[in-house]
Parts: C-alpha cells; sequence; structure tokens
C-alpha cells in the first residue's frame, strides 16, 4: 500500500513529461501563436472552425503574418507535427520558387493531397522522384506555341462560340435580366477542357446539350425568379462532369485538411458516391482513349488533342523500342486526368472572378471594348466575329492587362507550398530539413502594403536578382488594370508582365504546368463575351464577393445582366 503514492506520483509525472514532449516545438526566432505552443493541437482548432465556417484555410494563412506583423510565422496543424511556415513576401517567395528549388521542392502538402485521387500525375511527385522526369516528357510539347495555337486554341473557340449562342438566347428571353453564370461557366470551361484533352466533338458538348434544350422551350417558355435574378431550366448535370466535380471537390478538402492520407483512406471506405465518381471517371478516359487509338491505327495523321499527342508519343515510342504500345497506363490516365481537373477548375473560377470584374468596373469594360475595336479593326467594321487566330496572336495590351489584374485581385491559387530538402536559412531563421512553408500569393504585397523585412536577412539570390517591380501601396486594394501598362521607347503602350509581383500559378519550375494553356483560354473567353455583350453592373444582393474554397478560390455567385452588342 505504501508504494501506491509513488506509484500514482511516477504515472502522473511520466504523463506530464509525455504531455510536455508532445507540445508543439517552435523554431527559434520565428512570431507563433502561445496558445497553440502550449496546446497539444496547436493551431488546427482555430483553423477547424475557420475551415468549418467559410470553407476557405487562406483567410487563415493571410491574417496570421498581419497579426504578428512578420512576414515569416509559424503554425502547427495537430498532435505530434512539425511547425509549418507562412511567408508572405513576394520577393522572398519569388526567390524561392525561382532560384532555391535546390533547396526547397514541391511541398508535401500538395505531395500528399493529389496522391490519393492521382498518384501517377507529375503534381503528386517530388521532384527527385524517378517517375516526374518521365512525366513531364510525354506532356511537354502541349504548351508549346506551336501546340496550343493549332490544337488546342481552335478547340476552345468552337466551344466559346457555342456559350456565345446560348447567352445570345438567354439575354433575348430574360429581355437582360441578370441570371446565374455559374453553372454555364462551369460547363463551358469543361466543353473546353474535354476539348483540348480528348477532341470532344459538338454533339458531346454540355453547352450544346443545354441550347438545344433551351430553344425546344423557347417558343412558350414560362422564366421564374428569385429575387431580381432568372432561373432557367436547365437540362441535368453530365454524370461524368458531376463525377469530375466531386474528385475536384475531394482533392480541394485535402488540400485543406491537415491529414489529407488519412482523409481519403476514411472517404473511400464511407462515401459510396466518391468511389462510383472515380469507377465513372476511370471508364471515361478508358472510352476516350479507346477511341483515339481506333482513329490512328486507320491512318488519321490529324492531331486534335492533346490525349492524340500523348498516343502518338507511346506509338512511336514503342515502335523505336520494337514493343507493343501501352495506351492505358496509370501514367497516361492520370496525366491525362489531371489535365482536366487542373485545366477545368482553374479557367471556370478565374472566368467567374473576371466576369465579376467587368460588371463592377464598367469603365475597364468600355477600355477594354474599345481596345478589341481597334486591335481587329476589320471584324468590328462588319460586324463579325474575330477569328480564332487573331485572337490568339494579335497584341492587346489593354487585354493581357486586365487578365492579369484580375489574376491578382483575385488569384485562383492563394497559397502554394514547397518543402525545405535541406538544412537551410529564410530571412535570417535557420529552416530544419523536411518543414513545409506556405507562399501566400494573396494578402501582403499583392492586395495590401507589405509587411516590413530588414534587407540584410533576405537570402543573397533575393537581393541581388529582384526582377519584379512593386505596387503603389495606395492604391494596391483598387482593381486597375493600368497598373500593368508602360510606355517604350517609341511611346507605344505595352503590357508589362514585370510591373510588380505575381504568383497566380505559381513560379520556377514546379509552377503551374497548364498555364499558357490557362492564359490561352482566358483570352479567347474574355475578348469574346466583351466583344459580345455589354455586361451591366448589377445590385449588391447579385454582386457579393464572398468565396469558397475547392481545388481554387470560387465566388459564391455570379449573376450577370446582358445587353447583346453585334
Amino acid at each position: 500500500m505504501g508504494s501506491t503514492p509513488l506509484y500514482v506520483v511516477a504515472v502522473l509525472a511520466a504523463v506530464y513529461f509525455a504531455y510536455r514532449w508532445a507540445l508543439p516545438k517552435p523554431i527559434p526566432g520565428i512570431p507563433y501563436d502561445e496558445s497553440a505552443k502550449n496546446s497539444l493541437f496547436g493551431n488546427l482548432p482555430e483553423i477547424w472552425s475557420a475551415v468549418r465556417t467559410t470553407r476557405r484555410l487562406a483567410p487563415f494563412l493571410v491574417e496570421h503574418p498581419k497579426k504578428h506583423k512578420s512576414a515569416l510565422t509559424q503554425i502547427w496543424l495537430g498532435p505530434f507535427q512539425k511547425p509549418r511556415l507562412i511567408l508572405s513576401d513576394p520577393r522572398e517567395s519569388s526567390d524561392m520558387l525561382l532560384r532555391r528549388f535546390r533547396e526547397f521542392d514541391h511541398g508535401q502538402v500538395s505531395v500528399d493531397a493529389f496522391n490519393g485521387m492521382i498518384p501517377n500525375h507529375h503534381i503528386a511527385m517530388y521532384s527527385s522522384d524517378p517517375r516526374f522526369k518521365g512525366n513531364r516528357e510525354i506532356i511537354r510539347d502541349l504548351m508549346t506555341p506551336k501546340f496550343l495555337h493549332e490544337v488546342s486554341a481552335p478547340q476552345i473557340y468552337a466551344k466559346m462560340m457555342t456559350l456565345i449562342e446560348l447567352w445570345t438566347l438567354k439575354t433575348e428571353l430574360s429581355k437582360s435580366q441578370p441570371f446565374s453564370a455559374h453553372r454555364d461557366i462551369f460547363e463551358a470551361a469543361f466543353d473546353m477542357i474535354s476539348a483540348a484533352a480528348f477532341g470532344l466533338e459538338d454533339d458531346q458538348s454540355t453547352i450544346r446539350h443545354q441550347l438545344d434544350f433551351l430553344k425546344s422551350k423557347s417558343d412558350n417558355i414560362s422564366l421564374t425568379k428569385e429575387g431580381d435574378a432568372v432561373i432557367f431550366p436547365e437540362i441535368p448535370t453530365l454524370p461524368i462532369l458531376e463525377a469530375i466535380e466531386g474528385i475536384t471537390n475531394h482533392i480541394g478538402d485535402q488540400v485543406k485538411s491537415p491529414y489529407p492520407k488519412l482523409m481519403n483512406k476514411y472517404e473511400l471506405l464511407t462515401n459510396p458516391t466518391l468511389v462510383k465518381q472515380i469507377a465513372r471517371k476511370n471508364k471515361f478516359i478508358q472510352d476516350q482513349i479507346d477511341k483515339a487509338v481506333m482513329r490512328l491505327r486507320t491512318g488519321e495523321n490529324v492531331t486534335r488533342s492533346a490525349m492524340d499527342h500523348i498516343l502518338r508519343r507511346e506509338m512511336n515510342a514503342a515502335k523505336k523500342e520494337d514493343r507493343e504500345p501501352i495506351f492505358h497506363s496509370p501514367r497516361v490516365h492520370d496525366e491525362l486526368f489531371g489535365y482536366i481537373v487542373a485545366g477545368h477548375d482553374t479557367s471556370s473560377n478565374t472566368l467567374l472572378w473576371m466576369l465579376k470584374n467587368i460588371a463592377d468596373y464598367p469603365e475597364v469594360q468600355t477600355e477594354l471594348r474599345e481596345a478589341l475595336h481597334s486591335a481587329y479593326p476589320e471584324a468590328h467594321a462588319n460586324g463579325a466575329q474575330q477569328d480564332c487566330v487573331e485572337l490568339s496572336k494579335t497584341s492587346v495590351p489593354y487585354l493581357d492587362a486586365v487578365i492579369e489584374e484580375s489574376l491578382r485581385y483575385e488569384g485562383p491559387f492563394p497559397v502554394t507550398s514547397r518543402e525545405a530538402i535541406v538544412p537551410c536559412e529564410l530571412l535570417g531563421h535557420k529552416i530544419p530539413k523536411g518543414t513545409q512553408v506556405f507562399l501566400l500569393s494573396d494578402g501582403a504585397g499583392f492586395q495590401s502594403p507589405c509587411i516590413p523585412i530588414a534587407e540584410h536577412t533576405r537570402s543573397l539570390s533575393s537581393r541581388e536578382k529582384s526582377m519584379y517591380g512593386s505596387w503603389d501601396p495606395s492604391n494596391m486594394h483598387l482593381f486597375a488594370p493600368e497598373r500593368w501598362l508602360k510606355l517604350d521607347e517609341s511611346g507605344n503602350v505595352v503590357y508589362d508582365p514585370l510591373s510588380g509581383p505575381m504568383m497566380a500559378f505559381s513560379l520556377g519550375p514546379r509552377g503551374c504546368f497548364g498555364k499558357r494553356l490557362a492564359y490561352l483560354e482566358i483570352r479567347i473567353v474574355l475578348a469574346l463575351l466583351v466583344w459580345n455583350f455589354e455586361f451591366h453592373k448589377l445590385s449588391d444582393e447579385l454582386s457579393s464577393r464572398e468565396a469558397y474554397d475547392t481545388l481554387t478560390k470560387n465566388p459564391r455567385q455570379c449573376f450577370v445582366s446582358l445587353t447583346k452588342i453585334i
């Protein structure tokens, strides 16, 4: 009996020391929340509360450095977790992405988030992964100017003209009353990326099906209203589109989760809808590949999609190596699906934000339309559409400025992650190998003034090779495309992509692979919409800028009120 108190004391002491051992361990000198340091769960309760309320992680990350008045802070995402750093400085972030990639690689956050759904896609691989180089090799030509202009652009243009036709009919039927653009842009973006990926025919277009359905109802249509907006009847969403949306949302949830691997396994065990969506996706890609192989084996020489190009490369490689081609490899399947997921989600949400900006800033819309009229004088004089070649190749500085300003103002990816792959230094602090770093492309330095940093703490390459200008702190919060324009030596107005910091698609060797395709699609879509329609400014009720996150940043609503111009 006498030993019982000693036993209890020993147990309590062991528990206490285990508790102290399990508490978060900060990296010396980097600011953090004292309450998180003294909690087994770190910052996780506060983060989960924010994510459940807003469906967004980025606002918490953006505000944390501001709260501590430090461009570099640290947080903990749960028990037994190493600290994760938040870097809120465009210069140092750009330097890390462009020049310090031998110290900081693709982050574990991204690898784990994508590994559950597309483990054989290059986005789910570290740069040191033996598979990475081979994956990038089979898709490398898809972003060359030749492929984009000759293969991707015509597909995007053709599907976009169907959306123009649909919105012309909706404008006529609604008498220019507001209607939601959300689903139309979502489906049009799917049509465009599917056409670029698989050579989707017009009779497979979701927007074409919506147009034909609305035409069949137009003679005796009875429109309902919800508030100030008109509600149009619609056909059900295609199963494959529902599957892609479901899988994209699942990946987005994993990006926000501190335990993405565990979450993915749990969802696969408990979510039969997700399992069915994955099976539907797999069948869709297999069917598309089989159709393409049949065409290619009959001697068709035209490359009309990314898939055609990838399959031709495999056929040529197999012939060279004297083997049978492998068309249904996990690598090919995942690269094609990743091409669709990333391309669709990025483009659709970027376009939704751009439409909101065009309506909210009518003076920008007017100037953009005038710039387009000047750039395409013959089409303007004839009341005709610009052709695909003109749209993709003619220089229109103000169009480029509007696109870039929209991406700065409401970028699709507010956060990029990197991982220290060697012990290194960041803003004067020693960083252990394996430390995860969140790089912000939102907040300080982008839409609000930079957080002050002592120049001597910056990396040598950051001090010597800064390539961007900086934004005027007095108007960073405004939507102002002219900030991207300057006069060249001849006095001509030109677009300057280095006017100020921009990380909408990340930077460097692990930046967004599909960036060029995204810019091409956005350019064609925005030019055609502003050419064909006037976008009217809407009431506050219909122009909210509230957002939520899937894989990218989404507006909660996007309504348009249109007048047809040509």
